[in-house]
């Protein structure tokens, strides 16, 4: 009787163990599923968020990079004697993606390049078929960019095809090859080495794959199965321009089922609109949440052992675990939101930089129409035969001008250039600053008489010499001086002093130069970034002031390459010192 009631209560006690563990295994598998479908999510908007980033990254680098050479074939000047081989060279070395620059001319032969070792001297495009892009700039008159292809030399890259036109007539291109790995080796792309990246072209055309899977040049839809229309539906919507994530079977790689993440963002280059897209496999998900799988399982091991063996204590051993997971998601959820917090400030930071590029682009726009639209005025003044001699001077002159304005601007832009790249060369020796002043003054006396400003220099004549770059420190007077006078109103006065300064009370060893002008003055809310490339405190094309925002930039480089400092002391209505110093001259 007894051994029959206690069968029937280890039968009862066994189907209770057996009901509370087939429960607790069925809500642990349904709140693991929950939490792997947000980790999931957060995870691909995070890889969203970082194609974004490498893709607009991508997208800039490659149009400013051809800008420049449309900076040179538009020079005022007309074709250098060199035919660009100097331009060629600073580009070169600044861009840093491209293979070789050439220059073709309008028989279509290639005539220079650089470096010399890449170019195919005297090869002609009509002889070897390949005129048609030539033809086309020629005609359109707009920069074009071919699709990536194999060159003769194994290169697999873009073609760039900037047109040369002197005086309305056609007298050539500026042609670069845009290599594939040197676009790619320019960033970071992606946040682990489990990441691949690929790169599309709108015809599904695979230009750069991080993986070798896929052979460039191949069409990417050749490599789908009909079986996966989740993989089909993603592409279709890259090569349409679209950004998003999805996923889809990996069958391939030996994935075992799982899926592959993908991210994808589009990058516009002219006439080419790609497509960037991220990998990742499924199990990336899964290596952030193996720490809350270890606990869970030992929670789930524990608790039946407990439930089997300590029923009575597995109330308080569940509540302890139960405590430390809640810390273990709470910090692991922290981790998660600060790193979208820093993605989402790089982003931020990456609208700040296209703000800042657009408002540059049409201050440069308005510094070159401005120009233009003087000299095309005078032009046609000079075209009418009522036109007298005097009037035919002045208008000359004032093409003149505006031609040197415009040079200045591409000086500007190269000096940055060299300045950015370290490539700025400095050749330092003894200088006398009353020498160089007077030199400076000279060159901007003009400016300072037609706005009635007085320019006084009060530096001693006993003052010792400085280490610098004597064409150098001129630029930097200058550059200042016609700062001090773009900002001053007409009588006002600029002075410029200087003095020895040094740490030690006994021995000097810095010269402290000051242009302290009467003018407008610097907010404070500005005065922190006056020396900021391309910025403007007023960056409208209404602006009073010209310029492109480059003199206090390319001024800071210079002062600081030469083993000085520069800094800028203002206030509202009563004016501003810019004060540099250089080392003094110890021979």
């Amino acid at each position: 009787m007894w051994d029959k009631k206690n069968r029937w209560s280890l039968v009862i006690f066994a189907v209770i163990v057996l009901l509370l563990v087939g429960s607790i295994v069925f809500f642990w598998m349904k709140a693991n599923n929950e939490v792997r479908s947000i980790m999931e999510d957060q995870y691909q908007n995070q890889q969203l968020i970082l194609t974004q980033y490498i893709s607009s990254s991508l997208e800039e680098l490659l149009n400013e990079r051809v800008l420049l050479l449309e900076v040179t074939a538009k020079n005022e000047q007309g074709i250098p004697d060199d035919n660009f081989v100097s331009d060629f060279e600073t580009i070169y070395r600044a861009a840093e993606i491209y293979y070789v620059l050439e220059f073709i001319d309008a028989n279509g032969t290639v005539i220079s390049g650089y470096p010399s070792a890449n170019v195919p001297y005297g090869y002609n495009l009509y002889e070897n078929d390949n005129e048609w892009a030539f033809e086309h700039v020629r005609k359109s008159g707009e920069v074009h960019i071919s699709e990536p292809a194999m060159t003769m030399e194994g290169i697999f890259g873009s073609f760039v095809w900037v047109p040369v036109f002197e005086n309305g007539t056609f007298r050539g291109t500026i042609f670069g090859i845009v290599s594939d790995e040197n676009i790619i080796r320019q960033f970071d792309t992606a946040s682990n080495s489990s990441n691949t990246v690929y790169l599309l072209n709108s015809k599904g055309e695979v230009i750069y794959d991080q993986s070798g899977m896929y052979g460039k040049g191949t069409s990417y839809f050749d490599h789908i199965s009909g079986d996966e229309p989740e993989r089909l539906d993603m592409v279709r919507a890259q090569i349409n321009g679209m950004e998003g994530n999805g996923k889809y079977p990996d069958t391939v790689s030996n994935g075992h089922g799982q899926d592959i993440l993908v991210s994808y963002s589009p990058v516009t280059w002219y006439n080419k609109n790609w497509s960037l897209g991220i990998l990742s496999p499924g199990n990336e998900v899964d290596k952030i949440i193996v720490s809350v799988y270890v606990k869970l399982f030992t929670v789930t091991g524990l608790s039946v052992l407990f439930i089997l063996f300590l029923s009575s204590q597995v109330y308080f051993i569940l509540l302890n675990w139960n405590r430390s997971l809640e810390q273990e998601v709470e910090k692991k959820t922290h981790e998660l939101q600060r790193s979208n917090e820093s993605l989402v400030s790089a982003n931020l930071k990456l609208q700040e930089l296209d703000r800042l590029k657009t408002e540059f682009l049409s201050m440069v726009s308005h510094e070159l129409k401005t120009p233009l639209t003087a000299m095309k005025t005078s032009s046609e003044f000079l075209l009418e035969e009522k036109c007298d001699y005097d009037t035919r001077k002045q208008l000359l002159a004032l093409i003149n001008r505006n031609v040197d304005r415009q040079a200045r601007m591409v000086d500007d832009l190269l000096d940055v250039s060299r300045i950015e790249s370290n490539r700025m060369r400095f050749e330092m020796e003894s200088v006398d600053l009353h020498e160089v002043l007077d030199h400076s003054l000279e060159n901007i006396r003009r400016l300072s008489e037609d706005k009635d400003i007085e320019i006084r220099a009060d530096i001693a004549e006993s003052l010792a010499h400085v280490r610098a770059d004597r064409d150098k420190l001129v630029q930097v007077f200058v550059n200042l001086l016609n700062n001090a006078i773009k900002f001053t109103p007409g009588g006002g006065e600029i002075t410029v002093s200087a003095q020895e300064v040094s740490q030690d009370e006994e021995v000097s060893q810095d010269v402290e130069i000051s242009v302290r002008d009467n003018g407008i003055g610097i907010d404070a809310e500005n005065l922190e970034r006056v020396f900021d490339k391309f910025y403007q405190i007023d960056s409208t094309s209404t602006r009073k002031a010209g310029g492109c925002g480059l003199g206090l930039s390319i001024t800071k480089g210079l002062v600081e390459g030469m083993g000085g400092s520069i800094r800028v002391e203002s206030e509202p209505g009563k004016g501003s010192t810019f004060i540099f110093t250089l080392a003094k001259d110890r021979l």
